[in-house]
């Protein structure tokens, strides 16, 4: 008997389980796909942010709170290469001011209020940043005006009329970070004694929850849970097996809603009406990005002079974070992503239109001709690209995370986890856990020391990865004797390339 079965193996998946087996739970985690963090996760931005734009009062902004507190030490500890470098929350002569740019420094002291017979239009549009970064915890925000944009940030255009300087985000490999959890999460399971387990591993990848085939006994409170091979080519029966769990955690991402269906489905079978459906309806929006190689002039110039070492992202709508310009750890500058509401779940091919959009954008932020871009400013800029990829991120109709225990039902929904999933990724992890002890009560005694719990072992040096991954010459590396494919574009661009901290 499982405590509990996730269903999902992307990093939200993957954090929840490793949360669960911290507290002691017997967890097991279903990924259909053979790898994982091959959907959503594998095309987010590699970003931890502070949830600026996340909706006051949400529990969204409250587990990114949580998680942000905590990923800094996570990350250390575990090895997971990091820059934290904070972001610039810029507004630019384009974006429907009146162009002039901002007015004296001393206006602009760190946390100083502008006197309101001063403010302008863009005045308050920094303001509001700077006002939402500080209820989000980033307490040492501060606005800043062009000429300090300028000394930070010298590859930028001078067309930024100034800035918002959030010093609590952080860039981080989007890939790397997920691993952890998996590689932590494997050394958990190892450590606990799992009696009867069907599995040895508690992270199933190829293997797929079948829902209408599984059942839920509302007297004893236990899911009898089918799953079945989905890389071979056998029947149904055969590539079946069957498990029991005293709860069923939905991480499914964009299939959250059809699981959750499925779910609700069988267990009202017999009429109980105790896991009601969604009341929301997954809403794919796809977000394309294209990454550049930094310029390659052999000379001795900064990295700062022709590339940014701040993620610069304009002022939110309330529609969308906006495109953002930034150079990854690989030193490879990245533009993205977009904000298009599609239909189809699994569309993700690159668009041509969109392609110009993203270069045009880059172009006018740093002020020099990028690829396919109609800005002609400075010809002798690389304007080499790396590669495009589009993510597709799984919105639902509601604005919020939508977390719910459903307890009669022993069945937990985590969805509409956009595109702050990565960072709020530990702290959705501890509050699922919470909804566990409301559902099953408290784990059993743990049968591993506790201290070594919490000393992980580290991944090993991301050097050593990269020399191993280019040896195997498959995409995939070797961690703790489990294989795992690289299945993030940012993290393969400059793995292959060798720059950034990938040098040899």
């Amino acid at each position: 008997m499982y405590d509990t079965v996730i269903i999902g193996g992307g990093v939200i998946g993957l954090a929840i389980l490793r949360s669960a087996l911290l507290a002691g739970y017997n967890a097991v985690l279903f990924e259909r796909d053979p790898h994982l963090c091959n959907a959503s996760s594998g095309r987010n931005s590699g970003i931890l942010c502070t949830g600026v734009d996340a909706p006051s009062g949400s529990l969204e902004k409250a587990l990114l709170r949580d998680s942000i507190s905590n990923i800094r030490q996570f990350c250390r500890e575990m090895n997971v290469p990091t820059r934290e470098c904070g972001s610039l929350v810029c507004l630019w002569s384009w974006d429907g001011s009146d162009g002039e740019s901002l007015d004296e420094e001393r206006k602009f002291e760190p946390n100083a209020e502008i006197e309101p017979e001063n403010d302008t239009r863009h005045h308050q549009k920094l303001l509001r940043v700077l006002h939402e970064s500080q209820d989000s915890g980033d307490t040492q925000a501060s606005i800043l005006c062009s000429s300090r944009v300028s000394i930070m940030e010298p590859s930028l255009s001078s067309k930024c009329m100034g800035a918002v300087h959030i010093p609590g985000e952080i860039v981080v490999d989007p890939w790397l970070l997920p691993l952890a959890y998996a590689v932590h999460s494997r050394e958990l399971g190892k450590r606990h004694v799992r009696k009867n387990a069907k599995f040895d591993d508690p992270i199933q990848t190829g293997r797929e929850v079948v829902m209408d085939l599984s059942s839920f006994d509302s007297k004893t409170g236990h899911w009898k849970i089918v799953t079945r091979d989905t890389c071979q080519n056998t029947q149904v029966e055969d590539g079946t097996v069957t498990i029991h769990a005293r709860s069923v955690i939905n991480a499914a991402g964009i299939d959250l809603d059809s699981v959750q269906s499925l779910a609700s489905s069988v267990v009202n079978r017999n009429h109980e009406n105790i896991l009601p459906p969604p009341d929301f309806e997954a809403r794919p929006r796809r977000g394309q990005y294209m990454v550049y190689s930094a310029p390659a002039d052999g000379n001795t110039v900064e990295k700062n002079e022709y590339m940014p070492m701040r993620p610069i992202q304009p002022v939110s709508t309330d529609k969308t974070k906006g495109i953002f310009v930034y150079s990854t750890l690989y030193d490879q500058i990245v533009v993205g992503p977009t904000a298009k509401d599609q239909s189809s779940r699994t569309d993700d091919e690159v668009e041509s239109d969109v392609s110009r959009t993203l270069a045009n954008h880059a172009s006018r932020v740093l002020g020099r001709k990028m690829g396919t871009s109609n800005v002609d400013t400075h010809p002798d800029f690389d304007p080499n690209l790396v590669g495009e990829y589009v993510g597709i991120r799984p919105g639902t109709t509601k604005r919020d995370y939508q977390i719910h225990l459903h307890h009669d039902a022993r069945f937990i929904t985590v969805g509409g986890i956009r595109s702050t999933g990565l960072t709020a990724s530990l702290g959705i992890g501890q509050h699922v856990v919470q909804c566990l002890l409301s559902a099953i009560l408290t784990p059993p005694e743990l049968s591993c020391d506790s201290s070594k719990q919490a000393c992980p072992t580290p991944l090993p040096d991301v050097k050593q990865l990269i020399e191993q991954y280019h040896k195997r010459r498959n995409g995939t590396i070797e961690v703790q004797g489990y294989s795992y494919k690289v299945t993030h574009p940012l993290t393969k661009f400059g793995w292959e390339a060798r720059t950034g901290i990938a040098q040899r």
